[in-house]
This record gives structure tokens, sequence and C-alpha cells, in this order.
């Protein structure tokens, strides 16, 4: 069985709709299927040689000769914003077998077989099997198999997303610095791919706050992390998993449904920094830094939203969407 996944990856993308559909493709190699992504050509820098790329001047090219493959595969994976309602449709009538990831529901009425959104969304009779909410949230290999920890939970997760889109790691440590934050009690995660991430290595040397980036396992830095300020994409997820309080600086648009969701909640708050000038950053990242002094130190609040997200989110939400689209073809 052949899965084509139509997915792209860069500074301005970002990374989480190709580290979710990796974890996706995961599950569906443990059930024998053949895997392999399609990319724009424009942002192979940011994908693998073995996938198959596409186009390379235009979004009209891509989806032209997308189109042409998708009709040789088994099933098809569309995570991609640039496609509209009328064009997912298209897509449909020419694969049947169309898996669609969604985040925002504000493309207008569209079809396909199946369509993945891991928040509580409501979508038209023309999806035909809707797998909504958390459960069905895609996360990594390594959170499925989570070891419990004795060690308690004793540091501060900085991570601002594959890329870090708005460049906001190191004035966020120079803001917890200013504001008498215990340096030594810092981790600092960055994506292979982070803005600014010399600038920031070099200035976790100098005040010797622990610094990882581009690892594969972030698993055992999120069971360290007493409170977390983090991106809101995918990692969003992935630290309600875990059961890490955090504060979400929200990045990009398409975070606002999660947040919209997930903030009432209680195991997290946010502040918005995607539709702010520059000159606003600062006094949000203040606001954000002094959030962080106050909730580091609220035990109660911390207990209280560590159990609420470990009962959001089990890790086994890719596994469960393989197995079903699978039955699907094994069915008699």
């Amino acid at each position: 069985m052949k899965l084509l996944v139509r997915a792209d990856a860069s500074v301005e993308i970002g990374m989480g709709h190709r580290v979710r559909c990796q974890a996706l493709i995961h599950a569906f190699d443990e059930l024998g299927w053949q895997c392999q992504f399609v990319v724009d050509r424009r942002y192979q820098a940011f994908a693998s040689p073995e996938d198959c790329f596409i186009g390379g001047k235009s979004e009209e090219e891509c989806k032209s000769e997308f189109l042409a493959l998708a009709k040789q595969a088994d099933v098809v994976v569309l995570d991609h914003y640039g496609y509209s309602a009328e064009e997912i449709t298209e897509l449909h009538q020419h694969q049947p077998n169309l898996l669609v990831l969604d985040d925002m529901n504000d493309r207008g009425d569209f079809s396909c077989k199946w369509l993945l959104n891991p928040l509580k969304e409501t979508y038209s009779q023309r999806i035909e099997c809707p797998l909504t909410g958390s459960s069905y949230a895609l996360l990594r290999p390594t959170f499925q198999r989570l070891e419990s920890s004795d060690s308690t939970p004793n540091q501060l997760l900085i991570t601002l997303g594959g890329t870090d889109p708005l460049a906001l790691t190191w004035p966020i440590l120079d803001a917890l610095e200013s504001f008498g934050f215990p340096m030594q009690d810092i981790q600092v995660l960055l994506g292979a791919n982070a803005k600014n991430a010399d600038q920031v290595i070099c200035f976790c040397k100098e005040k010797h706050i622990a610094v990882e980036q581009g690892i594969t396992n972030v698993t055992p830095l999120m069971q360290r992390a007493k409170l977390a300020i983090s991106a809101a994409g995918g990692t969003l997820f992935e630290l309600a998993c875990v059961g890490v309080p955090t504060l979400f600086a929200q990045v990009a648009d398409n975070q606002t449904r999660s947040l919209e969701q997930h903030t009432p909640l209680g195991w997290c708050r946010s502040i918005r920094f995607d539709n702010v000038a520059e000159s606003v950053r600062q006094q949000r990242i203040e606001a954000l830094v002094k959030e962080a002094s106050q909730r580091w130190l609220d035990k109660a609040w911390q207990e209280r939203a560590r159990k609420t997200a470990r009962s959001l989110v089990d890790g086994n939400g890719a596994k469960r969407v393989a197995e079903k689209i699978n039955s699907y073809f094994s069915a008699p």
C-alpha cells in the first residue's frame, strides 16, 4: 500500500506540518505501508533526500504535479494551508482516499474521506469520516513510550518551535535575567533551523544555561520541566502529553484555535506575539517573563495543571489514525 504526504517546511511555514506528518508516516511504516513526502522544490533545504520534489517555480505548478501523483497512491495525506476548499475538493475527486489535516476550520466547505483535527471542531457532512479531538493528536513515537521519572521536575524549558520564526528565544532569556530569574534552572531547546541560534547558544554558554539544538528525542527534557515557555504548534500536544504546565507564546495565526480551546482548561496560559508590531513585542516579552516568575512559585497551580494536561493527550494519536485507515482497506 502506498501513502503520499503533501507537506512543506521552511522558516516561514515552520516545521510543525512535517513533524506531525513524520509521526503519521512512522505509524503507517509499522503497518507495512510504503510512505513518501511530496515537497515543493523551493523548500528542499528543509526536506529529506528521499522525498519526492515537485514544482519549484509556483504553487500552481506544484498543485498540478501533485494531482497527477495523487492518482497513483492508495491514500494521500494533505497538510497544507495553501489549498483552498475548492482545491481540496478537486483533489478528492481525483483521489477518493484523501486525508486532510486541519487546525483552523476556516477554509469553508470541502470534501474528503478523512479529516483530522486534534481540536474539537464540527465539519460538514461532506467529510466522510471526521477524526477530531486530542485523541488524534499526531505525536512522535517517543511519546507513546513515556517512562515514568522518579526525579522531581525542576527546570524552566524554553522552546519556541523548529524555526523560532519571530526570534523570541534570546530576548526572552535576556528578560528573564533582567527579572532576576535563576538562570541555572533554565533549559533551552532550539530547533535545527532556529533563527539567531548562534546568538542564543553564545548567550547560554556565557550565562551557563543548558542548551540543546536539533535533538530528535525531546521527552527527557520535557519530563524535567517544572514549567515551559513554548510556541503553541504541535509542541502544545507534546507538553500536554508529558504534563508540563506551560506559558505559550503564540507565534502564528494557525495556533489561535488550539489556544482558545486549551487555555480555559487551566493547564496553560498564552500571550500573542504574531499580530503585533516589533515595538510591542518587548512589552509582551516582559509580561510573559513576569507571569513565568509567578507561576514558577505556584506549586498548587502546577499540580492542577499537570493533572489536567496529562488527561488530554495519550501519545497514541498517530497509531490510532493509521490503524483506522488500514482497517478500511483490510475490511471484508
